[in-house]
């Protein structure tokens, strides 16, 4: 009797501690969204630069020749770009000493990868820092160890900077040399060779925004040419890559996407039809951060006669920093009135 009081016993309080956990609930999926079109107008000299945001079809609109300069904001951050679509270039000096560089002799001009990566830029590591001085062997006559020597510090480096060719001549080379970067905050001072107009800036991270922009050639100030980071997706910009001709590298200048850094990464696809590509397809595809991942292939330029081609067979997948997948390709690069500039796409979240 006793031992099936027990067990009853038993049975109750297993089924009530078992009641106080909540079932797993299945992992449903949203419906995929709507297929939709829409164009967006970059100008025929490509002036415009758009940030877009997919899911409200939002658009940000700046002049690209507004920044000169994206710094990280990230609070451990210290990368800093040059704006390639202005075709600004950067050398250099392997000098610290500010004032004695006042001309451009010399020069190993340099730019950023196009696809952004950090080890990738013109400007490079500035904070590495010069070896420690060797420590002293004992003195061996009375056997004293020498004082510490002196912390290591970096080295800082004065760098040279083209502008780039729209600039007057006056204007167009400036040295500038980072001094110190913090979690909340630049500082860095730049001027002409000759010693005049001499800048002394110090420029706030803005967390809120991909990157910190600042622009030399507009009255040198903080610029925002792009809306906080949660409002856009993807830009359509004029940007610099590299193309290689018998043996020679060749910077270039040419009109693509670029995706927010913010965690998006992309994938592409040409053995399927746009209406074929569904979640379970985009989930399998391999993905780059690469920024320039969608890039400018989607179109091509055709010589007899001269005309732009769009390319609809390659689809740009985009997995955005929610983990939602987005399919999308191109199906113009002109208006109605056959102008250039005016990329037409569709796209549809999976």
């Amino acid at each position: 009797m006793i031992l099936r009081i027990l067990f009853f016993s038993l049975f109750v309080f297993v089924l009530l501690f078992s009641s106080c956990f909540k079932e797993d609930d299945p992992v449903i999926l949203p419906p995929p969204g709507d297929v939709q079109v829409d164009q967006v107008s970059m100008g025929p000299d490509y002036i415009s630069q758009i940030y877009y945001q997919l899911s409200t079809k939002e658009i940000f609109v700046s002049d690209h020749r507004m920044w000169d300069l994206a710094f990280e904001t990230t609070a451990d951050g210290f990368h800093i770009w040059i704006n390639g679509s202005n075709e600004i270039l950067v050398s250099n000096t392997n000098s610290s000493n500010f004032l004695s560089i006042t001309d451009t002799t010399g020069a190993n001009w340099k730019w950023d990868a196009s696809s952004w990566h950090k080890d990738s830029t013109a400007i490079g590591n500035w904070l590495i820092a010069t070896p420690p001085a060797p420590t002293p062997a004992k003195d061996e006559l009375n056997l004293t160890m020498p004082q510490k020597t002196e912390e290591s510090k970096p080295s800082l480096r004065v760098y040279l900077l083209d502008l780039g060719p729209e600039m007057i001549a006056t204007e167009r080379f400036k040295k500038i040399i980072f001094e110190t970067v913090d979690a909340y905050q630049y500082t860095f001072k730049y001027s002409n060779l000759n010693n005049t107009n001499l800048r002394e800036i110090t420029l706030a991270k803005e967390p809120a925004f991909a990157y910190t922009y600042f622009s030399i050639r507009n009255f040198d100030q903080a610029v925002f040419p792009e809306p906080v980071k949660p409002k856009w997706d993807i830009l359509f910009t004029r940007y610099r890559t590299v193309f290689y001709q018998n043996g020679n590298v060749i910077p270039y200048i040419l009109t693509g996407v670029l995706i927010n850094p913010d965690g998006y990464k992309v994938a592409i696809d040409s053995t399927k039809s746009f209406s074929e590509v569904d979640y379970n397809f985009a989930k399998n595809l391999f993905y780059t951060y690469n920024r320039d991942a969608i890039g400018y292939n989607w179109k091509r330029f055709l010589f007899t006669p001269p005309v732009y081609q769009v390319q609809p067979q390659l689809n740009y997948l985009i997995q955005d920093n929610a983990g939602y997948y987005w399919k999308l390709h191109f199906i113009d690069f002109y208006n109605d009135q056959a102008i250039k500039g005016y990329p037409k796409f569709e796209f549809q979240r999976l």
